[in-house]
């Protein structure tokens, strides 16, 4: 299954990850999707994973909104700047809930395979009262 790679990022941000659609990521990512922010805390591996971590973000950021500043890529790459609002509910990157309003930057990357997810990475800086800046990006060789 082909995607056009923008329109594929665009759906998983919108679709799966602020409106809760996971059925999707059976049709956007590969079955061994590498998500590097799921593996840094031990997750499963595959699209397993990548519903774990698309779970616990949305468990632990309530009201969720996410807002898409710029995506831009190619038929391998596509990466999207965007940042969310919500109120911290629940544990999250280590940090206790503090039921108190969040803001995060994030920029997340897709390496795609006949247009489907195969690795994906982020980098976040999250709105804590001291800021968390995660970082699962390596340097492409």
């Amino acid at each position: 299954m082909h995607h056009d790679p923008k329109q594929l990022m665009r759906t998983y941000l919108e679709e799966v990850v602020n409106n809760g659609q996971l059925d999707l990521i059976d049709e956007l990512a590969h079955r061994d999707v590498v998500d590097e922010a799921n593996q840094a805390f031990n997750g499963p591996p595959g699209r397993a994973g990548l519903v774990a971590h698309v779970k616990g973000f949305r468990r632990n950021i309530d009201a969720l909104d996410i807002t898409i500043t710029r995506i831009v890529g190619d038929d391998t790459t596509v990466m999207s700047w965007w940042s969310f609002t919500g109120i911290h509910a629940g544990p999250w990157l280590g940090q206790p809930p503090t039921n108190r309003p969040i803001t995060g930057t994030v920029f997340s990357f897709f390496d795609l395979v006949d247009g489907r997810i195969s690795r994906y990475q982020l980098w976040l800086h999250a709105g804590f009262d001291d800021p968390i800046v995660f970082d699962t990006s390596t340097p492409y060789k």
